[in-house]
């Protein structure tokens, strides 16, 4: 028999019994529907991050204070430094910096009120971030010297406070401090691990450290969580990074054979970083369906054995007229890999309508900043099906050897 006929012959076998096998079916299909499902939602969760990072710039750096693993106590950084590695002039890799001091506020607009990050920055912050304006203008080093109590609103921040009205002159309040809103920013999504830039309020640096924050541990020392160094371009990051480790160890007056105070990371690192638990998180997640795909391949065993029982008189009849050992292999083989082949399509047709029916979905929150992203590949199509074939093989060898053992005397003699 050569492989067309076998296949034909393993269809006939097949829909012999129809209800029997769809039922196999069903149980490769919900496996196959699993792990095309929760990759294709891994994947998409992958791409949402890596393209929300790398929005933020492929040439930043940054310097976040560190902790001390015995103590448990975190160092400082501060606008100081900020400050220093701008103006430096060995830092001739570095473009722009700009600090950060990240604090959580209730703003209120009268009866309307948003509980978010409140960002304490300068007006490099505009440059390093990309960031455009829809209204008004932003920051300036005059705010941040005269601890100005002026506020930037993220677009949807606005709107949610603001409606319809003009955003620009109008007062709100931001921990209770008056803050007259000079700016808004256009949209620019993104916020992974955070709170959007939409969402969020800028304000001048020492005024969030002065005016807002409570922690006033050095007097004339304005503390932050980051400063973020913009190098000049992507293939300068290295370097940038050099120099600010370097610049930042002389400020701090570290030793050589000291451990620096501060961590220091640039944007692949991070990037890297996240790829790494998401790709993680992904295979997790197809481990976890290939659950259901052993489950409909134990099914696949079950119905295969019941079919040699049921069919041994038929295999008594073709040893008899010549049929060779291998032969009746290759026909219970090809039955359970034809049947688990048919079930990974399936599988596959509908892992990709559940995942394009998920990318469908508005987005969801207050926001409607989180958005269910999917991602369908050829990779993961192939994968998949290589996978039920696989099963297929994997689970009918075992009753087509047992059919292939039959004595032809035996076999004929069965009832």
């Amino acid at each position: 028999m050569n492989l067309l006929d076998i296949f034909k012959t393993s269809l006939n076998s097949l829909n012999t019994n129809k209800l029997r096998s769809s039922l196999t079916l069903l149980g490769i299909v919900i496996g196959i529907l699993s792990v095309i499902s929760l990759m294709g939602m891994g994947k998409g969760f992958e791409k949402s991050v890596t393209d929300t990072i790398e929005s933020l710039g492929t040439n930043l750096i940054f310097i976040t204070p560190s902790r001390d693993s015995k103590t448990g106590t975190a160092s400082i950084i501060s606008l100081k430094d900020a400050e220093i590695l701008s103006e430096n002039r060995q830092n001739t890799s570095v473009k722009s910096v700009t600090p950060e001091l990240v604090q959580m506020g209730k703003i209120n607009f009268g009866n309307n009120w948003k509980y978010t990050q409140v960002y304490g920055v300068t007006q490099n912050y505009k440059t390093v971030r990309s960031l455009e304006m829809k209204y008004g203008s932003f920051l300036s080093d005059i705010h941040v010297a005269n601890l100005a109590e002026v506020a930037v609103l993220g677009v949807n921040a606005a709107e949610e406070l603001l409606g319809n009205r003009n955003p620009i002159g109008q007062n709100i309040k931001i921990n209770g401090r008056n803050m007259k809103v000079i700016g808004v920013l256009e949209e620019k999504g993104g916020g992974f691990g955070g709170v959007s830039i939409d969402d969020r309020a800028l304000i001048p640096v020492t005024t969030a450290h002065y005016r807002l924050s409570e922690n006033h541990t050095n007097p004339g020392t304005v503390n932050l969580n980051t400063i973020v160094v913009e190098a000049i371009n992507s293939d300068s990051v290295n370097k940038a990074l050099l120099e600010s480790t370097s610049i930042l160890r002389f400020n701090h007056k570290i030793g050589s054979d000291d451990e620096d105070d501060f961590q220091i990371l640039n944007q692949q690192d991070i990037l890297d970083t996240f790829q790494s638990v998401t790709q993680g998180i992904t295979i997790f997640l197809a481990a976890i369906a290939g659950i259901s795909l052993v489950v409909g391949g134990i099914g696949v065993m079950n119905i295969m054995l019941v079919s040699v029982t049921e069919r041994t008189r038929e295999i008594g009849i073709r040893k008899s007229l010549g049929a060779k050992r291998r032969d009746i292999l290759l026909q219970f083989v090809s039955e359970s890999i034809v049947l688990s082949s048919i079930g990974g399509l399936v599988g596959i047709l509908l892992g990709w309508l559940v995942l394009y029916s998920i990318a469908q979905i508005p987005p969801q929150g207050d926001d409607g900043g989180f958005t269910f992203n999917t991602e369908f590949t050829f990779n993961i199509a192939f994968l998949a099906f290589s996978v039920s074939a696989a099963t297929g093989l994997f689970f009918g060898i075992f009753p087509a050897l047992r059919a292939s053992k039959l004595q032809p005397v035996d076999a004929l003699r069965y009832q």
